[in-house]
């Protein structure tokens, strides 16, 4: 049976959701800094210019330092992966090394050519973002109205091929809560696995478009109760939505890694993300093992050990809560970007302090 991305007991409080075994690695590879659209959060900025990792060394060197550092899956990420002249080659060579790979895209420049040799290997799966529902909410977030009606045929494309797995949101100002009901409804129709919602967070682009495009919590909300009927038909993955009594999850830090284009390499590519916001109080060195292009990272991964370096939760707020013994404590990343210490509450995840505090029942006077 397929391992669903949400805990119903916790808050999903961490920007990834996957899993691996015990033991094993995922490790998201930024094949290309270039990508065609300018959307208004991307955590890496990217424009129409950048770095590509070339083939030869994705195939000589960051795919086998990966496999030896437990990597069991790899997510192809951008940029735009489509703008890389070689990823098909890529997704290739990484089925010969027995592993299954993601592609996260924005379904805009994709021809059938490409579909098909990807259907073809039958370890591809892809991911396609949605910011809405229409030209005047996803497009626009994007950068390009145009971009919509592609995405949508391109995702069919996907679906008829076999090879599509998610849809990837960030809802925003500009969507309204039903659009939701259709992306879902969308989604489902066409076989997708699940439907994950993160909000707009102030990384990268993010930092200035956060204050005017992020969606409020009434909005949220909305779009939890717009979506709930379509819950037996496609997995709903809310990321970060509000919290109103669950504790929250945990921190995979070293688990999902992250290579960056230049080879820089990654405990977690949010918490290096964070460490570049103004306010951080922390280098984004903290985070970064080493270079993939330089040496092998297995050993450099297995001795960085985040949880003995950095104590999440490690304050009396979280103590003294009533959820302390259940609580993953968060996402460091997320109390970075706010400008915290690490150990900090994770406070726009937290529930009420009704909820974390419990008033404690009013003595009984006798006289």
């Amino acid at each position: 049976m397929r391992k669903r991305l949400v805990v119903d007991t916790h808050a999903s409080s961490c920007y990834f959701r996957t899993s691996v075994a015990d033991g094993e690695r995922k490790a998201l590879v930024q094949i290309t800094e270039r990508c065609n659209l300018h959307c208004a959060h991307c955590f890496v900025s990217s424009t129409d210019t950048g770095v590509d990792i070339a083939l030869q060394d994705m195939v000589e060197v960051v795919l086998p330092r990966l496999r030896r550092a437990r990597v069991t899956r790899v997510t192809m990420t951008g940029g735009e992966p489509f703008a890389h002249p070689h990823l098909v080659q890529m997704c290739a060579a990484a089925a010969r090394m027995d592993l299954p790979v993601k592609i996260c895209t924005n379904a805009t420049q994709t021809s059938d050519t490409q579909i098909a040799a990807l259907a073809e290997l039958g370890t591809v799966r892809v991911n396609v973002s949605f910011d809405g529902f229409r030209p005047a909410s996803h497009g626009r977030f994007r950068g390009n109205r145009d971009s919509f009606a592609v995405t949508v045929d391109t995702t069919r494309r996907f679906a008829d091929a076999g090879l599509l797995h998610g849809i990837l949101s960030t809802p925003n100002v500009l969507t309204r809560p039903e659009e939701f009901t259709q992306l879902c409804a969308f989604a489902a129709d066409l076989g997708a696995e699940y439907v994950l919602m993160n909000p707009l967070s102030s990384f990268g682009r993010g930092i200035k478009s956060h204050g005017r495009l992020a969606a409020p919590e009434q909005t949220m909300r909305a779009i939890t109760a717009a979506t709930a009927p379509l819950a037996d038909r496609v997995e709903l993955v809310p990321i970060r939505f509000p919290n109103d009594e669950r504790p929250l999850s945990g921190c995979d830090a070293g688990t999902l890694i992250y290579v960056f284009a230049n080879g820089d390499t990654a405990v977690c590519p949010y918490l290096v993300f964070a460490a570049r916001t103004p306010q951080s109080r922390y280098s984004d060195r903290e985070f970064l093992v080493g270079n993939i292009f330089d040496g092998e990272i297995a050993d450099v991964l297995e001795a960085y050990r985040f949880h003995d370096r950095y104590q999440v939760g490690a304050d009396a707020t979280c103590g003294a809560c009533a959820l302390t013994s259940s609580c993953g404590k968060g996402c460091p990343a997320a109390v970075v970007a706010v400008g915290q210490r690490i150990g900090a509450p994770d406070a726009e995840q937290c529930p009420p302090d009704a909820v974390r505090f419990p008033l404690l029942p009013t003595p009984t006077v006798r006289r």
